[in-house]
């Protein structure tokens, strides 16, 4: 009997587990080469412009933007990388080129390592300049968009983009920390611009709080068995 009791408790355990994989609650930021992490800075409320500027380590340098907003929607456009103010090596940047509607706007490629809900995608709301921008909600996670493009090693790039956001948020924040893991209700709202080489992957351990949601799951089923073995020794 303890052995069954065992088996199934460890199986609810892994039902939550695969339910974790499948449903993004608060999500720790993906790994990969980061250039900039905003979390803890104001957020923009309109579009502001952002630069950064990076020493190329290999003939192939992976840029991407990881997005997260749990209350609302981040704006990004006009992406820009250049050597010393020459041309855009970016393919779409300004997402002109859309496809409007598209998780992946032309040019780049889209990534949702937690399957998170109101994922990026391109749109005619509230661009910065033209028609089109990325805009983003991701809920409790991160989704990403990438693109590869040729770069010299020991090259210094000069990365800018214009950036805006609509929540009521003040500041950037990799994690929602409002005691909200599961919804929109949470107040993570983050972007993280990586460069070099490698795209973001789902990194760190599970939070706190879903350890005990997970731990809760497990104790309450436990506590149905031994319930029902009673009534069943009852009988």
């Amino acid at each position: 009997m303890k052995l069954r009791l065992l088996l199934t408790v460890a199986g609810v355990a892994t039902a939550l587990l695969t339910a974790q994989a499948t449903a993004a609650i608060n999500e720790p930021p993906p790994a990969g080469p980061v250039l900039h992490n905003f979390d803890g800075e104001l957020i923009p409320h309109s579009y502001a412009q952002y630069t950064f500027s990076f020493v190329a380590g290999s003939s192939a340098t992976d840029l991407s933007f990881a997005f997260r907003e749990d209350p609302a929607f981040l704006f990004l456009d006009d992406v820009s990388l250049t050597t010393g103010g020459g041309p855009n090596l970016v393919v779409n940047g300004d997402f002109e080129a859309g496809p409007n509607g598209a998780n992946a706007p032309a040019g780049w490629t889209y990534d949702n390592v937690y399957n998170s809900a109101f994922p990026g995608f391109v749109s005619t709301n509230n661009p910065h300049t033209g028609s089109f921008n990325y805009y983003d909600g991701s809920v409790q996670a991160y989704d990403a968009i990438t693109q590869q493009i040729a770069t010299i090693a020991g090259q210094t790039y000069d990365l800018s983009f214009w950036l805006s956001d609509n929540s009521g948020q003040e500041r950037f924040s990799a994690l929602s920390t409002n005691g909200d893991v599961t919804d929109t209700g949470g107040n993570g709202v983050n972007l993280i611009v990586y460069a070099g080489q490698g795209i973001p992957t789902p990194g760190g351990i599970p939070e706190p709080a879903t350890w005990a949601l997970m731990i809760g799951g497990v104790l309450g089923a436990g506590g149905m068995l031994r319930r029902a073995r009673r009534a069943a020794a009852t009988a």
